[in-house]
Parts: structure tokens; C-alpha cells; sequence
């Protein structure tokens, strides 16, 4: 028996994908289940902050001039002395394209984040690879793919 596997059942996983475009109607129609959307335009900020009271100074500053925060993450840094230190560079992203005085007031690196697609999606094991292939072919290129939640049974006796 194969580590994992259960007998009569067969492991299904939900999906996060970003697609720089919408996936063509071929797509849409082998994959009903799928749920799609657009995003507007973002713009991704980058700043090193030193502990969480940065971080917590980086979005009141970013609340304060009233932009809509989309998404904020730590991103890996190779100089970082401790894996599980707080510190660390952050990027946060806010809708919209912003102003270069803007930019200057708030003192982070950034770049634009152009309209995405985000689908999501419950497929098998084995079918995440097509479902990219499907999507790669038909131009709606590939951005980004994570898994979210715990694997599903599905089929079990």
C-alpha cells in the first residue's frame, strides 16, 4: 500500500492560481467547479522593518493616507541572522497605482502589480498539472499556484 493512500478513496486539494489572463472558455468548461475573478491593478511596497512595531508604524502610515491593503507577507531574507526572527523585509500591497509623491512619503521599494486573475479550484492529485498545462496553452500565463487547506477524501468506502 502507498504511504497515505486509502484504499476506495482518492486525495483532492483545493488550489489558489494566478493567471496573468482569463482562461479561455475549452478551460472553463472542463473545469466547472472553478471560481474566477480579476483584480484591479496593485502596487506592492517593500520595506525592512527591525520588529513589530515597524510593521504596525508601516500600515498605520499606510492607513492614514487611505489606501486599501490587499495583502501583506514577509519575504525571504538571506542576511537574516535568526529563521524565526521578526524582523525582516515586508511586502505589503495596496490597490492601485500610486503617485511618486506618495511613493516618497511612505519610503519603501515598490513595483506595480498588473490586473490578475485569480482562480480557485478543488481538483485531484494528479490533475493539478493538467489544469496548469490547460491554462499555460490557451495563454492565460501562470503566475503563481499555492494550496490552500487540508487534502479531502474523496470516495471513501
Amino acid at each position: 500500500m502507498v504511504h497515505g493512500a486509502v484504499d476506495g478513496a482518492e486525495q483532492v486539494f483545493e488550489y489558489d492560481v494566478q493567471l496573468s489572463g482569463w482562461p479561455d472558455e475549452s478551460v472553463c468548461e472542463r473545469y466547472p467547479g472553478m471560481r474566477v475573478r480579476s483584480t484591479d491593478a496593485q502596487t506592492a511596497l517593500r520595506r525592512r522593518v527591525e520588529g513589530p512595531e515597524e510593521l504596525n508604524a508601516l500600515l498605520a502610515e499606510i492607513s492614514t493616507v487611505g489606501l486599501t491593503l490587499t495583502d501583506v507577507h514577509r519575504v525571504a531574507s538571506v542576511d537574516d541572522a535568526e529563521p524565526e526572527a521578526r524582523r525582516g523585509v515586508y511586502e505589503v500591497r495596496v490597490l492601485g497605482e500610486l503617485g511618486e509623491p506618495l511613493l516618497r512619503y511612505l519610503r519603501c521599494a515598490h513595483y506595480p502589480v498588473q490586473r490578475q486573475t485569480l482562480v480557485r479550484l478543488t481538483l485531484a492529485a494528479g490533475e493539478l498539472h493538467r489544469f496548469l498545462q490547460a491554462c499555460v496553452e490557451c495563454g492565460a500565463g501562470l503566475e503563481r499556484v499555492r494550496r490552500v487547506g487540508a487534502p479531502v477524501l474523496m470516495g471513501a468506502r
